[in-house]
């Protein structure tokens, strides 16, 4: 099968060369049968240097310097159709000269199974690139030509031509500003970017000072990412003459508010004549009311536009600002949060920098403004308390308050320091007595002790902006006549009168029941008398049994018993309830007879933690007899210890030892009598009674009966007596 390639090109570009910066299209065509079907690699080829070579997939690989041309979008090579590859030059250069040729690849497999590469060349194309010419214009122009020292300068540089071979003035990529001999003051590059020479580089930092003149670049693009080369230079000039401005440098201070309220705001003002693009330093001074000497350093805002505070007046960073208007010509001092601190004396200075030609700053002149006064004043307070006089009744310990109210006051964030006075004399200018200092207005408890009048008087304090309270007014309330009372005394004690008789040794229970109390918080001290009978006739006074206090202390009542409280008293006391008690006296003897009653005090707890008494009441009396015990055989044995030892004693060993005999006796005897019973150890069967003699009486005067022997078989009937 056959196959040709052909290159082509624009033919009337060829003989007399293509001009720089212009694009280049080179097409290569592939004549085949059946091309879209089969499969060829293509490379161009740049005077015996490979470009870029597309595969058969039609993505193009490219090589050396023209991989990152096409990467920056100034070469591009692709298959525009099955048989069609296209090359582009985006911006020709001078060593883009030379011949460009194609190869196509075809891999064909024969029929023994091998791939064998079939390859032609296109014919060679010569390229010829011209090198650009220049032939512009320049025209400078300026605002004035004479301008005063700091007053804006505008240099106009217009540029017209065209460069040979096409083209307009838009390819014009660079222009540039000289100052006096040949120095360079500033230069605009290509891409539009300002640079200042080296000697004004520094002024020009600073936003155009003294003799720096703003570049304006008019109608000049460049296309991105290309390498720019330099074809023509031509050159513009202006005479220029700038004069002095020390003569026209003034200042002046002046403030709107030179009285201020605590927590407000203030502004100073700084006006310095002088054109807004002189390089300019201004300092605020500040001196306080109580100073001596020069005023201090307070903020200086300096050639670079960043601010120094003064280092004997540290922290006023935090409520001070200094700020410059558009034309530089207004310095603004801003205080706000004003205190004791902000009150004196303020002046504000400026200096005139002129920057020399080595670099560096010197000061031309010093302005210094008139003196301003600013006095910081505390709030006019708004304090009110209430005034209104009132009477109140109160019982003692209650927990009734006497309050004291603020009406009114100068800040929702004021705190108050309230006083409270009583006056308890009863002369009515007699001197109060301060009671209680509190943070708030509160009420008091009182005691019986406390009548009289009382009133509070309120401080109020407010934050300053540094952080401390400061007092700001004071106010005095109205009276308030107190008049405490104790409470209400509604003891009651059961009075029911009875009697109580017990037996010697016995035991006396006596009762004691509270009915009513004053108070729920009440206690009591609770003690038992003895009123012996026939005792108030002969006016003895009743005995003290027994006593506990209020604080559940025995003996700690309002007597002394007489008999001592311990182990081996008689008495036993209990308290079931805490209105019920009772007192038992155990092994009642016959002089605990009598009148018993128990009496009743009832003590509270005052505002001072202290307890007093209230009232006190008695019960109803219980007579008590007891009577004395009958002598009894035990009582007589159980007096006398030698006849206790000798009947309950001495009896117990005599009864033993006659037990011992009796028993012993007994045993001899049936010993004996077993040995005469018979022989051979059998037993007798009957009994010999014992020889009795027998004497008749006067009158049975018959013979002495014969004795008889009592057996186990019948025996006679005993004869009669005679008649």
């Amino acid at each position: 099968m056959r196959r040709r390639q052909g290159l082509q090109y624009p033919g009337e570009l060829g003989a007399a060369g293509l001009p720089g910066r212009e694009p280049l299209e080179l097409r290569c065509a592939i004549e085949a049968q059946n091309v879209a079907e089969r499969f060829f690699s293509l490379s161009w080829v740049f005077s015996s240097s490979p470009v870029a070579l597309v595969g058969p997939n039609a993505v193009p690989v490219f090589s050396g310097d023209y991989a990152a041309r096409e990467a920056a979008g100034q070469l591009t090579a692709r298959k525009e159709s099955p048989s069609v590859h296209l090359l582009r030059l985006q911006h020709l250069r001078a060593e883009d000269s030379g011949k460009y040729i194609c190869r196509v690849t075809e891999r064909e497999r024969t029929p023994t199974g091998e791939f064998v590469d079939r390859t032609k060349r296109s014919r060679n194309v010569q390229i010829s690139v011209q090198p650009l010419k220049s032939n512009i214009s320049v025209l400078l122009f300026s605002n004035s030509s004479e301008v005063q020292e700091g007053d804006p300068l505008a240099l106009s540089c217009s540029v017209r031509g065209r460069r040979t071979g096409g083209g307009s003035v838009r390819d014009v990529g660079v222009g540039g500003w000289a100052w006096r001999e040949a120095q360079e003051l500033a230069s605009v590059d290509r891409d539009g970017t300002v640079r200042a020479g080296p000697s004004y580089r520094e002024r020009s930092s600073y936003g155009g000072r003294r003799g720096t003149v703003p570049l304006h670049r008019h109608r000049v693009a460049a296309a991105p990412l290309l390498a720019w080369e330099k074809i023509g230079q031509k050159t513009g000039t202006k005479t220029l003459t700038v004069r002095a401005i020390e003569s026209s440098f003034f200042i002046a201070a002046s403030s709107r508010t030179p009285s201020v309220t605590f927590g407000d705001s203030f502004d100073l003002q700084c006006v310095v004549k002088l054109p807004p693009r002189a390089p300019l330093s201004v300092t605020w001074h500040f001196q306080p009311p109580e100073g001596v000497g020069p005023p201090r350093e307070l903020v200086t805002l300096s050639l670079d536009g960043t601010l120094q505070w003064g280092e004997q007046l540290g922290g006023w960073a935090i409520r001070a600002s200094l700020d410059r208007s558009s034309s530089n010509r207004n310095f603004r001092l801003s205080v706000s949060r004003a205190g004791l601190r902000e009150a004196g004396t303020y002046q504000c200075s400026a200096h005139l920098w002129r920057l020399n030609y080595d670099g560096t700053w010197a000061r031309v002149a010093n302005r210094t403004s008139n003196l301003l006064g600013i006095s910081v004043l505390k709030p006019v307070s708004r304090l009110r308390v209430q005034k209104a006089n009132q009477s109140l009744w109160f019982v003692e310990d209650s927990s009734v308050r006497v309050n004291c109210s603020v009406e009114a006051q100068t800040s929702p964030y004021a705190q108050h320091a309230v006083l409270w006075y009583a006056r308890k004399g009863p002369e009515p200018h007699s001197a109060p007595e301060l009671l209680l200092k509190t943070t708030r207005p509160a009420g008091l408890q009182y005691e019986l002790s406390d009548s009289g009048a009382y009133y509070c008087q309120v401080e109020e304090w407010l934050l300053d902006p540094e952080g401390s309270w400061y007092h700001l007014a004071r106010d005095t309330s109205g009276f308030t006549q107190v008049f405490v009372t104790q409470p209400e005394t509604r003891l009651q004690v059961e009075e029911t009168v009875s009697n109580l008789t017990v037996s010697e040794a016995g035991s006396i229970r006596l009762g004691c029941s509270i009915l009513s109390q004053s108070s729920q918080d009440s206690r009591f001290s609770v003690s038992w008398y003895l009123q012996r009978t026939g005792g108030a006739r002969e006016g003895v006074e009743p005995q003290c049994v027994f006593s506990i206090g209020h604080d559940a202390v025995f003996g700690n009542g309002n007597c002394s018993p007489a008999e001592p409280w311990g182990p081996e008293s008689r008495l036993l006391f209990q308290r079931t309830t805490s209105d019920l008690y009772s007192l038992t006296i155990q092994r009642a003897r016959p002089e605990d007879s009598g009148k018993y009653y128990c009496h009743v005090q009832e003590w509270l707890l005052n505002p001072r933690n202290a307890w007093y008494r209230l009232t006190a009441n008695n019960s109803g009396l219980t007579a008590v007899t007891v009577h004395p015990a009958v002598p009894s055989l035990q009582s007589v044995v159980c007096s006398s210890e030698s006849l206790f030892y000798f009947v309950f004693f001495y009896p117990f060993p005599i009864f033993g030892a006659l037990l011992i005999a009796l028993l012993l006796v007994r045993y001899k005897t049936r010993q004996a009598s077993r040995g005469q019973d018979g022989k051979n150890g059998a037993p007798l069967l009957w009994i010999k009674e014992p020889h009795l003699n027998y004497s008749p009486p006067a009158w049975s005067p018959g013979p002495e009966p014969a004795p008889r022997v009592r057996g186990l078989g019948p025996q006679p009937p005993p004869p009669r007596p005679a008649p």
